[in-house]
């Protein structure tokens, strides 16, 4: 069964993302910050990485996401 790692902050998006995601067989892990994001990854297989770009209230450059997909 193919993996997906969701990281965002707001659970309801990964909660949507999650019933979505269920009902075509594809098991989700979930993560609220990019720290926790990258600790799944060390321990998980994944096929794929949903993630937001903005972690904290008062950004909305995108730069958070950036660097957590370079850190990927």
């Amino acid at each position: 069964m193919p993996t997906v790692l969701i990281i965002d902050d707001n659970r309801s998006i990964a909660m949507a993302l999650d019933v979505l995601l269920s009902l075509h067989e594809i098991q989700t892990l979930s993560a609220t910050s990019p720290e926790e994001g990258l600790r799944l990854l060390e321990k998980s297989r994944v096929d794929l990485v949903i993630q937001d770009m903005n972690f904290t209230t008062d950004t909305t450059s995108g730069a958070e996401g950036a660097d957590l997909f370079r850190r990927i």
